[in-house]
């Protein structure tokens, strides 16, 4: 038995799954490749007034490939605009130990000036897609994020050098008139081994500004 290929398939399912971009959104109209700085403007002033944010996570992988490993996750996770930005799991397999806690900083839309290079942008209807490369040498070959000018991240997809890819679509929900993820499911297809992953997401509760409101045209 393979534990090395198992320890990658989980943490893998794990980074796709929990790629809570909740506060991402687009603007309606397509952007300018070198206007990058007034699309994170965008997506970060649309939901300027979310501070703070609680939820509870239940996750199920499934290894697709021997040793056909299947496993539920159940965890917590906070946000803090500008501080910390993880999920904490309780019960993590044995090969996952170390790796209870998630930080997600990285997948915050807020830093993708500083991961990621814009190469492209289009948009149909009211749905823009961003084109992205690492901004850092590494197996990434491209990553290609579907964004709804309401709702926020639909899809991503990550394309590896070495064929591998990982795909996550994400369906939203509105929790006191913002949007964050109410579902998730990733596809992670490798050399050697696929798996799926599932998230549901619950128990929401969100810290606004005091004298802010959601913006125009959320549902509540």
């Amino acid at each position: 038995m393979n534990y090395q290929r198992m320890s990658r398939a989980f943490l893998l399912g794990l980074f796709a799954m929990l790629a809570l971009t909740a506060q991402m959104s687009a603007p309606a109209a397509p952007a300018p490749v070198s206007n990058t700085q007034v699309i994170i403007a965008a997506v970060v002033n649309r939901n300027a007034a979310v501070q703070h944010y609680t939820f509870d996570v239940d996750a199920r992988i499934a290894l697709l490939t021997f040793p056909w490993i299947r496993f539920t996750l159940h965890g917590h996770g906070t946000y803090t605009r500008g501080g910390d930005y993880s999920v904490h799991f309780d019960n993590v397999p044995w090969f996952g130990k170390g790796f209870e806690t998630m930080p997600m900083s990285a997948l915050d839309v807020t830093n993708f000036p500083t991961l990621y290079t814009i190469v492209g942008s289009r948009t149909q209807g009211s749905v823009t897609t961003l084109t992205m490369h690492d901004v850092k040498k590494s197996p990434l070959l491209d990553a290609h994020a579907k964004i709804d000018a309401t709702q926020g991240l639909l899809q991503i997809l990550w394309r590896y050098t070495y064929g591998g890819h990982v795909k996550l679509t994400i369906t939203p929900q509105a929790v006191d008139g913002f949007y964050f993820p109410g579902s998730e499911e990733a596809e992670i297809v490798m050399p050697s081994y696929r798996a799926m992953a599932w998230a549901t997401y619950s128990n929401y509760h969100v810290d606004t500004s005091p004298a802010s409101t959601p913006p125009a045209g959320n549902a509540h």
